[in-house]
């Protein structure tokens, strides 16, 4: 999972992109993680893993099927 992209939940952007900086094993607390900006973050996990992000060649698709990943974040993104 290192190196994957996923989309955490923001209070001002409603949805954020991130990238997974290190690797995830089941079980740990927390998912440690590079905003777009650069900064880290370490994004608790409660019940289960953020939704994944879709590849670039992806982003802005005019037809939603499309999409690898189909969740909330992606459609907004779209």
């Amino acid at each position: 999972l290192q190196g994957a992209r996923v989309w955490i939940p923001d209070r001002a952007e409603v949805w954020r992109a991130a990238e997974i900086t290190r690797g995830y094993k089941e079980g740990d607390a927390v998912l440690h993680l590079r905003l777009e900006d650069g900064s880290a973050l370490a994004y608790p996990i409660e019940l289960h893993l953020p939704p994944l992000c879709n590849p670039d060649c992806l982003s802005g698709a005019n037809d939603l099927v499309a999409l690898s990943h189909l969740h909330e974040p992606a459609v907004l993104h779209s």
